[in-house]
């Protein structure tokens, strides 16, 4: 049965004066605490709650309790490790323990053992059971009475120490075990610093007392009050702690007496320590020898005694982490933001700077602002340790100093660091997703009219991180005027409960433009009075897509509509055409040379002249049409609401005109042509791909009829349109089919009569329209992007058949090769020639590239490479001099080797004496530059005599031979082409 006297009503006996029973409950889990708290309620206990280990530990350094309830697992400081501080701090301070009862749910012998080795009292089996409850509290409250005792006068309190062994076999123990897992001398090492030590300690401290300095008198005590303990030596201990609290007083004549009183309990002290040494000295009970672990964490020791630096750094060393020392604050302080250490272990007493005033500086610095400290003390009364968590301290362990669980606390202080780190970096990490995804929040608690927001939310609007704690209106203040009432209707229905779509609305930030944001809204959980809103910056959002949409829907350079828009509006006029019976013109334009201006004047040039000609197709069309750019230099103009053709025909006519303008370029003034493809509908289709067909296969009529006009769509135009386009199928696979040759026509030298060149012209030998000349493909190549790879052939072809010729014994025979303008601006030509020259061992000198005039005019992009070429040792010619953009004046700075005169020059100077009279300059103004001069198209005898007269260097025609297959040419090499030879070698051709 249980005593009921203890517990009035149902609590415990006591007068009316008394104090309820208090119980610390430390149970971390809610029902537990919630079924723990009504039980003892019922039987007339007060208690408070804490939720682990540490808590518990702070909440007894404040607080005399009557009995603590601890549960055995909880997270952080568990039940074991709290219980084993909160004894040792009893043991320091000199109080009788209180009654500590474990909770657990694990009803083993391993668990009771533990908790019992812990200095727990007893243990309750969960979930709690009132009668058990009751029985257990009661038995060890009453024992509780029985342990009180009354309290002396501070002069007498040395006189209750017991009477048994000096030295405590329990702290002797403590450090053999120290010296078993480190594999040092420790307990030898103590005993010894305290045989040195201790009888100097004591002459200061009677020095002290003559001089009647306290502050020295309390300092000494403190430092052997630890040394004592260390050892165990019981007497001395709380001699030291009484003379160290009384120290604080001018109580001089009891201060003296204690004084003496230490004295005499130094010797037999002493005695025991040389005794337990003696025996500790026998080679059987030196401790073996450890592996001691690899350095982990680093560690900072902060102590002014050098021997605790010592001992608890071996013991730190063996459990494998890195020790720094440091003898005072100021060094502390210094090597703490050198070496960044991971945890400090720092003294609470020391001179100069103690380690409260040490601690509250570290932690000022931001790099050591999260950096754990655990504070060292000998002081055991709770203001102390009040004053070291007031200075920022993690925690606290008391000298001397229990190893064990101080390597427990340091693991469980690291461990709660690094998490700490951890959730803060994560913490960063999702503050910098959020800024960078221009995301923010805010809650409003509408019972209090508090809206708080986030630190993005403040950043948006602008406003000091300080400013985040608003009313609703005050927040409404910054939302544009016109969104203003659709964000309050829409808060107010969702706090009744209502489903509110996410919406966009203005925010006015603070001295800054205006932004966008989307808010999405909702209940806080469990709660109908917090509501959470969530806004995210899309002002740049808005600005791209309308960005990409202007981008989609026109074109950059000229501003007009793009080929997406142009294929949206062409859909909905056909429909609207079909509806209303209407008629509509789809007028297609590209410029005439276009391709050779880019190549020779530049991409900006071709940039400048395609606006230009965008601005004036734009002049001339009606309100009511539409015109796009849908490629490079290919325009659509669509002309509604027509009659008949007239008007088609008149927007094209403007068009043509406006175009032919001429146009001021960087290389001067410009006159534009273009070719113009009209369709009609529904004449010529009732679709889209219809009509673009249909009018680009008229835009290719009116090229074939010599451009710069407009042709009317006809049928025979798509079979032009599709013959082309099996033309180019054809051409692709003509590579590869090797259906490419060459052809050679030779190059007769005047003086001597013979041949001294040859120039390879290319030949498609198709194989069902037959042989095929260059005039009828090559802008076909150039239009298909094959020219590179033709160009190459070419030149690796000409090169070997050349080398052949050489190898067959001929004369050396220079070989011309034409080059295209777009082959030629490939940065990768000079590379080719090199390599085909390579492959070939073809020599330099006898290779010479022919370039049309308009490539060597007004880009000096191409001066590197006619003169990279030149150095290479290979030949330059101007093709067909006098048909492009060249001026006589000019012909001083092309770095060339030869001019080859057109034969128009050649046809004309018989019929027109201006052409016979440019023909003798070019020639000596060529001579005078050292230019070689080449007169192609030779037809006629006369001819040939009028070239003779102008000193014309070479000359190539039908006069002397028609290009040739390469086998023909060697004996052509032999031949005497003039001086009674030509007309036997005539025929032979």
């Amino acid at each position: 049965m249980t005593d009921n006297k203890l517990l009035p009503k149902n609590g415990r006996n006591t007068d009316s004066s008394s104090a309820r029973t208090v119980i610390l409950l430390a149970e971390d889990n809610k029902v537990s605490q919630e079924i723990a708290s009504l039980l003892l309620k019922s039987l007339g206990f007060d208690i408070e709650i804490v939720e682990n280990g540490e808590e518990a530990v702070k909440a007894f350094s404040r607080k005399r309790y009557d009995l603590i309830l601890m549960d055995y697992r909880m997270p952080g400081t568990n039940g074991i490790e709290a219980t084993a501080r909160i004894r040792e701090m009893e043991q320091h301070a000199g109080t009788a323990p209180i009654p500590i009862i474990a909770l657990t749910a694990s009803d083993d012998e391993r668990t009771r053992k533990e908790c019992m080795q812990a200095g727990m009292d007893d243990y309750l089996g969960k979930p709690l059971k009132k009668q058990q409850l009751e029985r257990t509290l009661t038995h060890w409250l009453q024992m509780q009475d029985n342990r009180l005792l009354p309290v002396h006068e501070q002069s007498q309190v040395a006189r209750f120490v017991s009477n048994g062994d000096i030295l405590e076999k329990s702290a002797i123990e403590r450090l053999r075990e120290l010296d078993q897992n480190t594999g040092g001398n420790i307990l030898t090492r103590t005993i010894g610093h305290f045989l040195a030590t201790a009888p100097k300690d004591m002459d200061a401290i009677r020095d002290a007392l003559k001089s009647k300095d306290r502050k020295k008198l309390g300092f000494l005590a403190h430092n052997l009050k630890y040394h004592s303990a260390t050892l165990g030596a019981k007497e001395m201990t709380e001699q030291c702690r009484l003379l160290e609290q009384l120290s604080q007083t001018e109580r001089w004549e009891q201060l003296v007496e204690l004084a003496k009183d230490m004295g005499n309990s130094l010797r037999p002290t002493s005695q025991a320590l040389q005794k337990l040494l003696a025996e500790y000295s026998d080679p059987g009970k030196k401790p073996s020898t450890v592996v001691k672990t690899p350095f982990r964490e680093t560690l900072l020791l902060v102590d002014d005694d050098s021997a605790f630096r010592q001992t608890t750094k071996e013991v730190l060393l063996s459990a494998g982490y890195n020790v720094l020392e440091a003898a005072g604050g100021t060094e502390a302080i210094a090597k703490a933001l050198r070496y960044q250490p991971d945890l400090l272990l720092l003294d609470a007493v020391m001179e100069n700077m103690d380690g409260f005033e040490v601690c509250s500086r570290l932690l000022r610095f931001p790099s050591l602002s999260d950096t754990p400290i655990i504070m060292v003390t000998g002081l055991d009364n709770n203001e102390s340790v009040e004053k070291a968590y007031g200075a920022g301290a993690s925690g606290f362990v008391i000298k001397p100093v229990n190893y064990p669980l101080l390597l427990q606390h340091i693991r469980f202080q690291l461990r709660a660091s690094q998490n700490a780190k951890k959730l803060k970096e994560n913490q960063e990490k999702l503050l910098s997703a959020q800024r960078m995804a221009g995301l923010g929040y805010w809650r409003w608690d509408s019972r209090s009219d508090s809206l708080e927001i986030s630190e993005n939310l403040a950043a948006m609007l602008n406003l000091p991180a300080e400013e985040q704690q608003y009313s609703l209106d005050r927040y409404l203040s910054h939302v544009h005027a016109e969104d203003r009432d659709y964000l309050r209707s829409a808060i107010i229905a969702t706090t009744a409960g209502d489903r509110v779509k996410p919406f966009n609305y203005r925010l006015t930030a603070k001295e800054q433009s205006m932004i966008v944001v989307h808010q999405e809204l909702g209940m806080a959980p469990n709660s109908s009075q917090v509501l959470l809103g969530t806004v995210q910056d899309i002002t740049q959002k808005q600005a791209t897509e309308r960005r990409m949409h202007q981008l989609a829907y026109s074109d950059e350079l000229t501003g007009l509509a793009s080929r997406t828009s142009f294929y949206e509006h062409m859909a909905d006029t056909i429909q609207s055409a079909q509806r209303e019976n209407g008629k509509f013109a789809l007028l297609c334009l590209d410029l005439d040379g276009f391709k050779d201006i880019n190549d020779s004047l530049g991409h900006d040039v071709g940039d400048k002249l395609l606006m230009a000609v965008a601005r004036r197709l734009q002049s001339v069309v009606r309100d009511s049409d539409f015109i796009a750019r849908i490629s490079g230099d290919e325009f659509f103009i669509l002309v509604n609401q027509i009659v008949n053709k007239d008007a088609a025909a008149e927007v094209a006519s403007r068009s043509l005109t406006a175009i032919n303008r001429p146009v001021e370029l960087t290389s001067g003034a410009l006159r534009p042509r273009c070719s113009i493809g009209i369709a009609r509908y529904p004449e010529d289709g009732h679709d889209l791909q219809s009509l673009l067909k249909a009018a680009d296969s008229a835009m290719y009529a009116a090229k074939s009829q010599g451009k710069h006009r407009y042709v009317f769509y006809e049928k025979n135009h798509t079979r032009e349109a599709e013959e082309r386009l099996r033309m180019e199928q054809d051409l692709r696979q003509a590579i590869e089919l090797d259906q490419l040759t060459l052809h050679y026509q030779p190059q007769i030298h005047l003086k001597s009569g013979r041949m001294m060149g040859v120039e390879a012209l290319i030949r498609w030998q198709h194989p069902e329209r037959g042989l095929i000349p260059p005039g009828q493909f090559i802008s076909l190549a150039e239009q298909i992007g094959l020219i590179r790879t033709i160009g190459e052939w070419v030149l690796k072809t000409a090169c070997s058949q050349a080398a052949s010729w050489k190898e067959q014994g001929l004369p050396e025979l220079r070989m011309a090769v034409n080059i295209s303008p777009l082959h030629f601006n490939d940065p990768s030509l000079l590379h080719t020639v090199e390599s085909i020259l390579a492959d070939t061992c073809l020599s330099p000198s006898s290779l010479e590239l022919e370039i049309t005039e308009n490539v060597v005019q007004t880009t000096s992009n191409n001066m590197g490479i006619f003169q990279d070429l030149r150095n290479l040792g290979v030949r330059i010619s101007i093709d067909d001099f006098g048909t492009g953009y060249s001026s006589l004046s000019s012909l001083k700075s092309l770095p060339i080797d030869c001019l080859k005169i057109d034969r128009l020059f050649i046809a004309n100077m018989f019929e027109d004496a201006g052409s016979a009279i440019l023909l003798h300059s070019i020639v000596d103004l060529a001579h005078a530059l050292n230019y070689m001069v080449v007169a192609e198209g030779v037809e006629k005898e006369q001819e040939l005599e009028v070239l003779r007269e102008t000193a014309c260097d070479l000359v190539q025609g039908y006069l002397f031979s028609k290009p040739v297959k390469p086998e023909q040419i060697p004996s052509l090499a032999r031949q005497q082409f003039v001086n009674g030879n030509r007309d036997k070698m005539l025929a032979v051709c």
